[in-house]
């Protein structure tokens, strides 16, 4: 990355492109880059797509620690799916969960991380570990009756099952989260 056209490790070239292409102000992708280079300066000096292990990103995301979905979203999140970050996915991460990110492209993503079985459909399955991962949080001893939770399940098909095929697809999803004012905000962090 020894190129006179680089800002911080980063080539002119790139920083221009991911900032066309992202939500994110050129400042928070060289803060980013900054973050991002602490954990493996020399194999980014050499290559800037170098892949670096969650457990090491997850130090670079305080906002998710004690988010119950944090697993997944980590792993939706990795272009791989190979427990492994590129900077490029560290942007998507961010530029998605950036206040410039539009609702209709923050759902589609929000989408992803709740459909466990990674089949393209929110179903009852993904509703109820949904359900588990909001109520036990630390607690696996914390449980909730599973006709309690069948209800729940049931109540939340009705309302936003509009085909009435037992699942909740991706454009039923964003239609009902487009009716949540608070989905936004609560599906931001700042850089």
């Amino acid at each position: 990355m020894g190129s006179s056209n680089s800002v911080q490790g980063i080539t002119e070239y790139l920083l221009d492109e991911y900032t066309e292409l992202t939500f994110l102000t050129r400042a928070e992708i060289l803060y980013l880059f900054k973050q991002f280079r602490t954990l493996a300066p020399r194999e980014l000096d050499i290559d800037i797509y170098h892949r670096v292990p969650v457990n090491f990103i997850k130090e670079l995301c305080p906002q998710l620690k004690y988010n119950p979905f944090r697993d997944r979203i980590f792993r939706v999140f990795s272009s791989c799916k190979d427990e492994k970050f590129s900077f490029e996915d560290l942007l998507d991460l961010y530029s998605v969960m950036s206040e410039n990110c539009p609702d209709s492209v923050k759902a589609a993503w929000a989408f992803k991380i709740l459909d466990f079985d990674d089949d393209g459909e929110v179903g009852e399955e993904d509703l109820y570990t949904v359900i588990d991962r909001l109520t036990k949080g630390n607690d696996p001893a914390r449980v909730i009756d599973p006709n309690d939770k069948h209800h729940i399940v049931s109540v939340i098909l009705k309302e936003l099952d509009l085909q009435s095929n037992g699942c909740i697809g991706r454009l039923e999803f964003e239609h009902a989260v487009g009716k949540m004012s608070e989905f936004p905000s609560s599906f931001s962090f700042r850089t």
